[in-house]
Parts: structure tokens; C-alpha cells; sequence
């Protein structure tokens, strides 16, 4: 049977509300072995760090405290030195405006198509309008942990034509809404809504009678890690006995009211839900829902105590360096985490990784979290192996910019565009759509030479 055959009859005639899943996954598990794209994931930490003890020494891997975390994945790191944010202003809010739009306030007319959008939104654009390809069924995904403190649009990272999108930070709305095509979102649906892939197991048998070997084994370990998602959402789990699920540990939100905001981003929580978040991300990007994810950690001025720290993560960023340290090495681990599940994920008939198929870029809202500039900010990559992208390596691209235009904290200070490699990224990946105007003239706004292994753009 031809493939949109059988994926059709697998769409319209399944016979459960959960459908969308059966779909998810029986596209996913035949999708043509020569047809693996890339992916991008941009994660947001929020309020900057010390650039002193966050990079590496140009040429070297010796991690420093702040990145210390990272240890374990550092192989599959790229951490760039040297880049700023045009424009103004040069605030926490301006900061978030700026990672991934690359436009300040200063920038009142934008002459593109988009408006005011971020990369996430571009590229999930362009793969939507050319979606019989893409075979994807979310443009973009915009979620994160610890993200309602402060739920305004000053506080987000990602716009369409101006609009800001809020990142989703609780997994029992997102899942439903990703897996299982919206659904009932009422109380009494809700132990329903995350136990989808039980409603579709006379689906599943049915595709697995129908697949080759190399296509079943595909659809299993794709269903076998969103088994380990539901285990891990479901309060009455019997089975798992997993006792760090979240449904177990997290308040009832409802007992708050209108006051109940801050149930996802209290200590003892935030690490369950960083897991069952970065499981969200990774099953969406490996299933194909998406190519493009643009996750928070916290938002800008984040008050959030993480776990290991006993004052807000926004206090500890004005102290000193290894104040600031204690809560930032929080983060750092999540990342590390994330990047890790990511490189053990198999993405392709190649042998190849979610994590080589996957771009990912970190950004903050500030450079230094105490001086407030937009001067070094915190910026890696990871992964993107069959992108040609050289990792293991920490380089400065200081040397190679311009003064006095990139939220340099003193006169004489250079920087690098961070739209440069907002621009590089959507290039590598093929798209043809997205504008950044904010490029730097240097190098016409690239780091091609850097992304194959220079220490130049």
C-alpha cells in the first residue's frame, strides 16, 4: 500500500477521538529515510550572566562555573563570544524583545513581510505554506518552564507581526493539544486528555500489521517514549511507579483561584516539570509535529528560586559573580539534560541523532545580568552535526565587529550581531523567507566561516 494511502485511511478511519496521535505516528514511522530535516531549538535562560564565568577562553573547552554543568555535553557545544544586541533599549524587556527578532524599539518600521516575528515564527511559517512537504502539523511551538511570573508581552521571546506568544509552561495543557488534536479541556476530561495513547491501541496494532520492520520498529520506539510521557503526567499512574511525576508533586491549581499562577514555578517543582517539558519538546520534533521550538526557561527578571539557591534568580544576578552562579548553574543543568536526552534519541535510518538533526541556540535577555548591557550575551550552540556545524570549540567574535552599535557596555567595546546567527541558522536550514535586518555588514551578516570551524564569521 502507497504511503499517503495508508496514511490516509489511518486519518479518516480511526476509530478514536485520539486520531491525531495515530496519524502523528504513522507519519512519523514512514517517513522516507532520505527525508530527515533539520530542526531548530531555541532556549531561552533568563537574566544574563557573567560573561567571565560563562565562556570558555577562545580555544579552549576548560568550562568555567557558570557553564560548569555542561560538562558532560561540551562535545557537542559551540559557545560564541562577542555578540550583542542592536538596538535599543538596553533592558531586560528590550533583551527579550531582541533574542529572537533581533529588532530594538528603534527599529519602529520594519520592512518585511513579517512585521515584527521571531525566527520560530518565520520558519514555522514557511514550513506550514509548504506543509505537503513538511508533513508537519504545528507551524512553531512556543513553550517552557517556570514562564507565568510576569505573563505580559514584555516578557516573552517570540512574535508574530508584532503579537506575543505566550510559551506554555504546563505539560497537561500542552500534551492534549499537540498529541491529541485540542480535545475536551475539562476537568473531568483531563485524566482522559493524558492517557491518549490508551485510547489508540487497537489503531496502533492495525498500523503495526501494515508496516515493514524498519518502519514498526520506528513507530514502536516512538510510541515507547510517549508511554514514558504519559507515566510520567498521569497522577494514578499503577504501573510506573514513578515518584517524581508531576501530577503527584504539583498543587492542585485550581485551590489557587486567580492567585494560582506561580503552582508551576515553586521550588520543588520546577525540575519536574523541566523533564516532562523537554520530553514534550523532543517527542514533537522527533513525531515531525514541528521543526522549530523556541523554549523558556523563566522569563526576564524571573523572581523563581531554583532548587540549590535560597533568593530569587533576578537577586542573585545583581550580587556578585558567584552569587550569580548558584542560580545559574540551575539552568546550565536543565540545558545540559536537554541536550543530552537529545543526543539519545534516534532520528533517521542513518543512525543518526535527534541532536545531529537538531540546531540549538541559547539566548538570555541580558549580557551582563548586573550591569545590564547587551554586551556578551550568553549565547551556544549545540548539536546540528549533519548541518556541518563544528562543535567542541568556544571562539571570539569580538574582534571581528564594530563599536558603539551593539549594546556594548563601553566605548570601545566590538560585538558581533546576534541576528548573524539567527540569519546563518535559517540559511543553513534552508529557508528563504525569513529577514533579519539587524545583520552586521561584516561577512554580509553570517558566521559561515565559524559554523565549518574558523575562528572568524
Amino acid at each position: 500500500m502507497k504511503r499517503r494511502t495508508l496514511l490516509k485511511n489511518f486519518a479518516v478511519g480511526a476509530a478514536t477521538t485520539a486520531a491525531p496521535l495515530t496519524s502523528i505516528l504513522a507519519r512519523s514511522a514512514m517517513a522516507a529515510e532520505n527525508n530527515t530535516r533539520l530542526k531548530t531549538l531555541f532556549i531561552f535562560h533568563p537574566n544574563g550572566a557573567v560573561p567571565d564565568y560563562f565562556f570558555p577562553k577562545a580555544g579552549t573547552m576548560a568550562l568555567p562555573p557558570m557553564t560548569k554543568p555542561l560538562e558532560k555535553v561540551k562535545e557537542h557545544l559551540l559557545f560564541l563570544d562577542g555578540l550583542g544586541y542592536a538596538g535599543k533599549p538596553h533592558t531586560h524587556e528590550g533583551g527579550s524583545k531582541k533574542c529572537l527578532t533581533g529588532f530594538g524599539t528603534d527599529y519602529p518600521t520594519i520592512q518585511s513581510p513579517h512585521g515584527l516575528s521571531s525566527i520560530d515564527v518565520q520558519m514555522g511559517k514557511e514550513d506550514w505554506a509548504n506543509r505537503d512537504q513538511t508533513q508537519i502539523t504545528v507551524p512553531s511551538i512556543q513553550m517552557g518552564c517556570g514562564t507565568k511570573w510576569g505573563d505580559n508581552f514584555d516578557k516573552r521571546i517570540s512574535f508574530d507581526k508584532g503579537k506575543d506568544l505566550h510559551a506554555v509552561d504546563d505539560p497537561r495543557i500542552l500534551y492534549p493539544q499537540l498529541f491529541g488534536g485540542g480535545g475536551d479541556s475539562s476537568e473531568q476530561a483531563g485524566d482522559a486528555n493524558l492517557k491518549i495513547l490508551s485510547a489508540i491501541q487497537g489503531d496502533l496494532k492495525r498500523l503495526q500489521g501494515k508496516l515493514g520492520q524498519v518502519e514498526r520498529e520506528r513507530l514502536e520506539m516512538h510510541a515507547d517514549s510517549l508511554t514514558v510521557l504519559e507515566a510520567k503526567l498521569n497522577p494514578n499512574n499503577s504501573g510506573g511507579g514513578n515518584s517524581s511525576s508531576l501530577c503527584t508533586n504539583t498543587p492542585d491549581l485550581m485551590q489557587f483561584g486567580t492567585g494560582g499562577n506561580d503552582a508551576l514555578w515553586r521550588t520543588n517543582i520546577l525540575g519536574a516539570v523541566s523533564d516532562v517539558q523537554q520530553d514534550l519538546a523532543i517527542q514533537s520534533l522527533a513525531c515531525g509535529l514541528t521543526r522549530s521550538i523556541a523554549f523558556s526557561y523563566g522569563v526576564s527578571v524571573s523572581p523563581i528560586i531554583v532548587p540549590g539557591t535560597s533568593a530569587g534568580d533576578h537577586d542573585l544576578s545583581h550580587q556578585d559573580a558567584d552569587a550569580h552562579t548558584t542560580s545559574k548553574i540551575w539552568w546550565m543543568a536543565q540545558i545540559a539534560n536537554f541536550i543530552e536526552k537529545m543526543a539519545n534519541t534516534p532520528d533517521g535510518a542513518d543512525g543518526s541523532s535527534l541532536l545531529d538533526n537538531t540546531i540549538v541556540m541559547t539566548v538570555s535577555d541580558l549580557g551582563h545580568g548586573n550591569r545590564h548591557n547587551h554586551f556578551q550575551v550568553p549565547t551556544f550552540l549545540a548539536g546540528g552535526k549533519n548541518a556541518g556545524l563544528i562543535t567542541g570549540r568556544s571562539i571570539d567574535l569580538a574582534p571581528y565587529g564594530a563599536t558603539g552599535v551593539k549594546g556594548d557596555q563601553n566605548t570601545n567595546d566590538k560585538s558581533i550581531n546576534h541576528s548573524d546567527v539567527l540569519a546563518t541558522i535559517a540559511e543553513v536550514c534552508g529557508y528563504t523567507s525569513c529577514v533579519f535586518p539587524t545583520t552586521s555588514d561584516n561577512g554580509n551578516g553570517r558566521i559561515h566561516n565559524a559554523w565549518k570551524g574558523a575562528d572568524m564569521p
